[in-house]
Order: structure tokens, then sequence, then C-alpha cells
């Protein structure tokens, strides 16, 4: 009976330190949560996150509290929201190009700071997935908003991506190679199409079945040609990409490559065993897409959920860039000429 009372205690402290927030992005109110760290620490930094694809309310189903709780705990804030028309956000997410949608993160960024009192490099953006085409490029031309940047997931090229997932999700079903290669043949086809922006009416007469609904057909539209390559190179914003080696959404290897290849000295990289796209444990969760088992799943498991290696990777790291911008801010009240330096290209844990 105590120790279901203590639970019940440490439940409210948890809750009474979230607190609900509003932001304006565009034409859009957005809601959202902003968690200080616990205890009495004060900020290293404060983390927002940024949503992949779908329909995704601020805590993506349960999903993001196992990152938050031991980030909070080394000191971080978190602040995010509702993606539009999710929860109590209003607009519609589908309407969004990835343009729109690195306005949206520019916004939060500069409320959160003028609200809590922030500097950029005491913010720090950590996005998932479809974020991989508006972070890169917020890093390179908004590099002064922000300090840093984690990506998980990160695909490179939207077409390549989803090709990929196309070819992981005839063999996850247990396609034969006959039955994968048309597959595939059909998506080249219908890309092929899409490229030429046919009007709804013509795209659905085309497709049959198989066609797309209409808001998700004119949100893919705008985001097809999506392609993060020319933003890489340009990035001097410290940043860490991490995939999980067992990704059936993203290519992780081959992204992991490329990026050892490029040796940007601004970006770190990391490639985690036994992770999924959400370095989650692929032990536990082996498919492409979770299912209401799975987030029961997440709830039951909590952070033993994860992958082994994911929160350390992600503390250590991102205490070096709060030690780096601790250091820069003395040294800038000497006056001392003192360049913000990278962190290495890969991580040795």
């Amino acid at each position: 009976m105590k120790l279901l009372v203590l639970l019940f205690v440490l439940t409210l402290s948890a809750c009474s330190s979230e607190e609900h927030i509003v932001f304006r992005s565009g034409d859009n109110q957005l809601s959202g949560v902003y968690l200080p760290p616990t205890g009495s620490q004060t900020s290293k930094a404060v983390l927002l996150f940024v949503h992949g694809d779908g329909e995704m309310p601020h805590d993506a189903y349960g999903y993001y509290p196992l990152l938050w709780d031991q980030l909070r705990a080394q000191g971080y804030a978190i602040m995010s929201w509702d993606k539009p028309g999710v929860g109590k956000s209003s607009g519609n997410w589908l309407e969004q190009s990835m343009a729109d949608r690195q306005a949206e993160v520019l916004d939060a960024i500069q409320w959160v700071q003028s609200r809590y009192g922030f500097t950029a490099r005491q913010t720090g953006v950590v996005g998932f997935s479809q974020a991989g085409w508006v972070l890169p490029s917020l890093a390179t031309d908004h590099q002064a908003q922000f300090g840093f940047m984690v990506g998980i997931g990160f695909a490179t090229n939207w077409i390549e991506q989803s090709r990929y997932y196309t070819r992981l999700k005839h063999t996850e079903a247990s396609a034969t190679e006959a039955e994968i290669q048309a597959a595939l043949l059909a998506y080249d086809e219908e890309i092929a199409l899409l490229l030429q922006a046919p009007a709804y009416a013509d795209y659905r007469q085309a497709m049959g079945d198989q066609a797309m609904l209409a808001d998700r057909y004119h949100f893919v539209l705008k985001n097809l040609q999506s392609d993060a390559r020319q933003d890489y190179p340009l990035i001097r914003t410290p940043a860490l990409l991490i995939w999980g080696e067992d990704d059936l959404n993203v290519d992780a290897r081959l992204e992991f490559e490329r990026h050892q290849r490029a040796s940007n000295p601004f970006v770190s990289t990391r490639l985690i065993a036994s992770g999924n796209h959400g370095l989650l444990d692929s032990a536990y969760f082996p498919r492409q897409r979770m299912d209401t088992g799975d987030l029961l799943k997440l709830h039951w498991l909590g952070e033993s959920a994860l992958a082994p290696g994911v929160i350390p990777t992600l503390i250590h790291w991102l205490n070096l860039q709060s030690q780096q911008t601790a250091h820069s801010l003395w040294l800038s009240l000497l006056k001392t000429d003192n360049p913000y330096q990278p962190i290495p290209v890969t991580l040795q844990l």
C-alpha cells in the first residue's frame, strides 16, 4: 500500500512540472508542453523535439518520454508540440511542405528562447525520420538560431527512402523475389506519374484501388522531391546523426556510410546495434510499423524498450555540447577569441 501511495505521489510530482504551452506559427495555434529539468537543476539547454511523418501528438504516443525522463535528469529542458490539426493544435499537417515545417520549428525556437531566456547555443533540435528534410536545411540557412542538432533515422532522399521502404515492406511480408520486383516496378511507375503532378482525379483513375487518399496525395506531391544532399556539406552547426542498424524504414547502413565518406567535421555519426527506425530494441519491435499492441508493449517496457546504447550515446554527445557552450560563454566574458570547435566525426563510446 505504501508503495502505491509513493508511486501516486511521484506521478503527481512529475505531472506538476509539465507546463502546457501554446504558441503561434503562421495561421496555426500550436499546443504542446515545456518540461524543465527534474530536481532543482539549472537547465543546460532546451531540446525541441521535431516529429517524423504522421499524425503525431506532442509525446509521440508515449515514445518521447522514454528519452525525456533521462534527458531531464541530466539537466535538459524539453519542448514538444502537437502537429497542426492534432490534439489542441489548429491547422492540418497534411497541408504542410517541408518549408512550412521549417518555419514552424523556427517559430518554436524563437518562442522558447523569448519565454525562458535560452540563448541560441543553449537551444538544440532533436528530429525524427521525416525531420531529415526539415532540420538539415535549418542547420545551413539558420545556423545562428540554434546551437546543435540531433537526427534520428534520417534519410537523404525522399524517393530513394520510399523505394527502400517498399522493398522491405514486401520482404517482411515474405514476398518472393519476383513479387518484390513487381512491387518495385509499380512503385517506380507511380513515382513517374507523381512527378508529372497530375490532377488528383487523373491520379486516382490511373492508380485505382492503390491510390492514396486526396489529402495524403497532395502532401506527397508537395514533398516528393525532398533531398538533403546539398545541405549536409554546408552544415556548420554541431550535429549528431543516429540510425538503428535494424532499421526497416531507412537504409541505415547506406546513410551511415554516406556520411562517413563525406567527413564533415561538424557531423558526428552513430549506428546503434539492435536498434530499429525509432531506436527501439528490434528484439521487441521488429516490424516496420507499430500497432496498438506495440504501443502497450512500449508503455510496459519503459526505458528498456530502447536499444542498448541509445541513452548513453545521446547524453554523452549532448553533454559535450553543453560543456563547449559553457566554456565558450566563459571565454566570451574574458573577450577571448574562441571559435566554436566541432566534435570529431565518429563517437567512440
